[in-house]
């Protein structure tokens, strides 16, 4: 009897500190064959841009206010399927290795751009500026784009994938609309930002404040103080990845594409943002699938403090997970192998245990 309630203790125990882990990078096993950087050049490499030229189908769609929002498609005959919800200031292409390796794992994928940045329409003034004016225009963008898909009638098993900015739209969507999705996974999401010490009710008077004093004396949104159009980032400058190639095979599509350039935020991106991802973690109880929150713990563009209220907040569901990757920074599908590697691996261990029956969603 004695031993029957240790090994009772022991079980519970495990289950319950599997809710959060923290990883170790030192040593790291690549048991899903995921591309490293030794096949890398500073433009990707010929086999991703191959598969990539091949299999993306690009489209359009008019989201919120009629505009154009960018959308790819890659489908290969598979029964399950993965969206992604991009980050601020990324276009698809710089998804190429990612939807790569996530369709070697037998997964079609389907990207957006959304608006105001990548391919997408602009808006603010000019080109340049990262703006929205309400960020609710995402998340309705957003369910716009995935209710076209038809993926309950296409495939078995159906899963989100987001990072950064694309984290608050995923987080919002889910809780505001019906959706196909049976798990999703947060890289680095977007629930708290790096607002340099400025506490955040004092972030949102000067961001709002300065944004609408800005609409009386111009026409173009004002960028964040000392924001500018967009210049080209060196690698020694970068808050992102350690990853040279990485890096470089990202950022060189900018130069690539010029039209998928994008410069700093405006005054308003940043105050609707703030006021998204307090709604974000407001509302996390609502989620009622299985969730994977990834921390990158060099992260100084976002901060783990909204992270860890978001997934402390989802309480209707138990099958949900917490990993930091320690020493990684903020763009984790960008990093270096020693941190990228453990991500994605567990990334997709946690959706083939969603596969397997193994998450559970009660209370």
């Amino acid at each position: 009897m004695r031993k029957q309630k240790i090994s009772i203790l022991l079980a519970f125990f495990c289950l319950t500190f599997s809710a959060v882990t923290f990883a170790t990078t030192s040593m790291f096993k690549n048991s899903f064959q995921l591309n490293s950087e030794k096949q890398l050049n500073a433009n990707f490499n010929p086999m991703i841009n191959d598969f990539w030229e091949k299999n993306a189908q690009s489209s359009r769609f008019l989201g919120v206010d009629n505009k154009e929002i960018y959308t790819v498609s890659i489908r290969t005959g598979n029964n399950k399927v993965i969206v992604i919800s991009q980050g601020r200031n990324e276009s698809v292409l710089k998804y190429k290795e990612v939807a790569y390796d996530l369709n070697q794992q037998g997964y079609d994928l389907y990207l957006i751009d959304h608006r105001g940045q990548g391919f997408s329409e602009r808006f603010g003034g000019d080109k340049h500026r990262g703006h929205i004016e309400k960020f609710q225009d995402y998340v309705d963008d957003f369910n716009s784009y995935v209710a076209s898909l038809n993926l309950k009638k296409r495939y078995q098993q159906r899963y989100l994938l987001s990072h950064s900015m694309g984290g608050t739209i995923t987080a919002l969507y889910l809780v505001q609309y019906n959706h196909p999705f049976q798990a999703s996974v947060f890289f680095s999401p977007m629930f708290s930002i790096n607002l340099g010490g400025i506490p955040t009710t004092i972030a949102k008077i000067i961001t709002y404040s300065n944004a609408e004093v800005c609409r009386w004396f111009s026409d173009k949104a004002c960028y964040i103080f000392a924001g500018s159009d967009y210049k080209k980032k060196l690698f020694p400058d970068n808050n992102l990845t350690s990853s040279k190639l990485r890096f470089s095979s990202s950022f060189n599509t900018f130069e690539q594409f010029p039209e998928t350039q994008l410069g700093s935020p405006t005054m308003r991106w940043v105050a609707e943002s703030i006021n998204a991802t307090q709604q974000a973690i407001e509302n996390a109880n609502k989620i009622t699938i299985p969730l994977l929150v990834i921390q990158a713990g060099a992260d100084t563009v976002v901060t783990s403090e909204g992270q860890n209220q978001f997934f402390d907040s989802v309480t209707f569901c138990k099958g949900k997970q917490l990993l930091n990757i320690s020493g990684a920074k903020h763009e984790i599908l960008l990093e270096s192998d020693q941190y990228r590697v453990p991500a994605l691996s567990k990334a997709l261990e946690f959706l083939k245990q969603s596969q397997q029956g193994k998450l559970t969603c009660i209370k």
